[in-house]
């Protein structure tokens, strides 16, 4: 409950004890692995992983301990997870077998009943003392020594917050590689990318097209460490944290909003990394100037694993 923040927590052992929640889906399960490498970075962790589409695996820790049995396994010092569907299990694990809550959403259930809730500032989530506003979603944070001849452009596709035109969004990566003659460009596309856009894509990149089907699970993470700059569209709000995290330049390429006359909690984040100078938008030139690169990488999963330390266990 939200009163626990200010109640002073008792001592945790040496290793701290990470039940994390996953539901199968890529973007959340990125999010509680950002948090739990960020934790580890700082004190000692041991994760167990829970997915909450097999009731059997955190099933079986309640119906252990309603029996008075043991699996062998400590207590959970800290359940964390992401997804509407983590929500009731990390709830009820916490009831059965103790542990703190702490959740990287917007919560479909009230926010009173986690420990600890970190909600995109986009979002627009109500205040309460349990309640942290991120930039963007959590994610790891993978900075590394940049190759300055790699560019990466990561393409979504049809959403319900956008409008998507093949050649229109065609236009703005032609007119972005064309700017930037001097880097090689490797372009990536996702399940919502429209199959015809194809055929001009390959075109397009002269060899460096990846189709998701095709790309590895670790493409990302391999990539995007070394490219110099990035450009993602709109839409791919996941994609555009996870370069802003590995230290890239970023640039937005955009696209018309279905309802302009409605708030878009999308398009909010995306004016809040612009005002803060943290990305660059199409609109304004095709081309960044490579020496905006001195920003700070995003590194809000190092800052959420130091308030879950402090504000849950009292390290400060």
């Amino acid at each position: 409950m939200a009163e626990k923040l200010t109640r002073p927590a008792s001592s945790i052992p040496g290793t701290l004890q990470v039940w994390r929640f996953v539901d199968g889906k890529l973007g959340h399960e990125k999010q509680t692995l950002g948090l739990t490498q960020a934790l580890a970075q700082k004190i000692s962790v041991d994760v167990r992983d829970f997915d909450v589409r097999t009731s059997n695996t955190w099933g079986a820790e309640i119906k252990a301990r309603l029996q008075k049995r043991t699996l062998g396994h400590p207590r959970p010092d800290l359940i964390i997870g992401a997804g509407h569907a983590t929500h009731r299990p990390m709830l009820m694990t916490r009831l059965f077998c103790g542990g703190r809550t702490v959740l990287l959403m917007s919560p479909s259930l009230p926010v009173g009943l986690f420990d600890l809730v970190f909600a995109p500032h986009h979002d627009r989530s109500r205040e309460a003392k349990n309640v942290i506003e991120t930039l963007g979603v959590i994610g790891p944070t993978q900075p590394s020594e940049k190759d300055a001849n790699v560019g990466l452009i990561l393409l979504g596709g049809i959403n319900r917050h956008f409008e998507w035109n093949d050649d229109e969004v065609l236009c703005q990566i032609e007119s972005v590689m064309q700017a930037n003659p001097e880097l090689d460009w490797t372009i990536c596309d996702s399940r919502r990318t429209p199959s015809s856009m194809s055929g001009a894509l390959k075109v397009l990149a002269d060899g460096g097209y990846t189709r998701w089907q095709d790309a590895t699970p670790d493409f990302l993470e391999s990539r995007l460490p070394k490219a110099t700059q990035v450009w993602v569209t709109a839409d791919s709000v996941s994609m555009l944290y996870e370069a802003l995290s590995a230290g890239a330049v970023v640039g937005v390429m955009e696209l018309p909003l279905k309802r302009p006359k409605r708030s878009n909690k999308l398009a909010r984040g995306l004016l809040k990394l612009h005002e803060n100078g943290q990305i660059h938008l199409s609109h304004v030139s095709p081309r960044m100037p490579i020496k905006a690169a001195t920003h700070k990488t995003l590194s809000e999963s190092s800052r959420c694993a130091d308030i879950v330390l402090e504000r849950l266990f009292n390290l400060a």
